[in-house]
C-alpha cells in the first residue's frame, strides 16, 4: 500500500506552492481571498467580461434535484446561489475551508446551511446529497483523490456531481500568471496547489469510482465535468 501511495503521488502535479507552507497553511492563503471577491467582480472589465459568462457556463450544466445539494468550497456563495436557482434543490448546503467566508456567506443566505469544513473530509454521512457542486477546488486542495472519494461517498448512488478545474494550458498559464500579479487577481497568488495538466482529473475521477456522463470547456481556460458513481 505504501509504494502505491508513492506513486499516486508522483502522477499528480504539485505546483510549487509547498515551499510556502511552512509559513502559511493552505487555509491561510484562501483567507487572505475577500469573501466578497465575487460579488464585487464588475469592478473591472476584465471581470465584467469573465465571471458572469462563467457563471452562466457552469450552471448551465446542472439539473435539476429535488434533494439536497452541496456546495464545496462555496466562498462567498455567489456561484451557490446560481447553481441553487438551476437545480431547484430542496436544501442548500456549503462548506468553506475559510472561516469569513462562511460568516459572510450565512449573513448573506441564512436560508442556506453553511459550516467551515474542510473538502477532504467532509462532516456528512454516506449517501446525503443529490448533488455535489465542486468549482475550482480540486487544484486548491494536497490530495484531490481524497476529496474525490470523499465526494463518492456522501453522493447518493442517483445523484451527480460538477467538478472543475483549470485547463492548465499555455494560455491559461500565461493569463493566471498575470492575473495573480496585477490588481484583484493577486488574491488568488499561491492558491493553486495541484496542476491538472494532461489526463491527471480523468484519471482521477475514474479511480474514485466515477464515469464521466457530460464534459465542457470554456474558453480554453476552464473543464467541467458531470460525473456519477459507478
Amino acid at each position: 500500500m505504501g509504494q502505491q501511495d508513492n506513486l499516486a503521488e508522483e502522477s499528480i502535479g504539485r505546483t510549487g506552492v509547498e515551499s510556502l507552507m511552512g509559513e502559511k497553511t493552505l487555509k491561510e492563503i484562501h483567507e487572505e481571498v475577500p469573501p466578497d471577491f465575487y460579488d464585487r467582480s464588475r469592478v473591472n472589465f476584465i471581470q465584467r467580461l469573465w465571471h458572469p459568462r462563467r457563471f452562466k457556463w457552469i450552471a448551465g450544466l446542472a439539473t435539476p434535484v429535488s434533494g439536497r445539494m452541496l456546495d464545496i468550497g462555496c466562498d462567498g456563495a455567489t456561484l451557490t446561489e446560481i447553481v441553487a436557482r438551476k437545480t431547484g434543490a430542496a436544501e442548500v448546503v456549503g462548506i468553506d475551508i475559510a472561516h469569513q467566508s462562511v460568516e459572510y456567506s450565512k449573513n448573506k443566505r441564512p436560508d442556506f446551511q453553511l459550516a467551515v469544513a474542510h473538502a477532504e473530509q467532509l462532516p456528512f454521512r454516506d449517501g446525503t446529497f443529490d448533488m455535489v457542486f465542486c468549482s475550482e477546488v480540486l487544484e486548491h486542495v494536497d490530495h484531490p483523490e481524497k476529496m474525490l472519494g470523499e465526494i463518492k461517498r456522501c453522493l447518493k448512488e442517483a445523484g451527480y456531481a460538477i467538478v472543475e478545474v483549470p485547463t492548465e494550458t499555455w494560455f491559461f498559464k500565461a493569463v493566471w500568471y498575470v492575473w495573480t500579479r496585477v490588481g484583484p487577481g493577486k488574491a488568488w497568488h499561491h492558491a493553486h496547489v495541484v496542476d491538472f495538466k494532461g489526463d491527471l482529473l480523468d484519471r482521477l475521477v475514474k479511480e474514485a469510482g466515477f464515469r464521466v456522463k457530460k464534459q465542457s470547456v470554456f474558453m480554453g481556460m476552464l473543464r467541467a465535468y458531470v460525473i456519477t458513481p459507478g
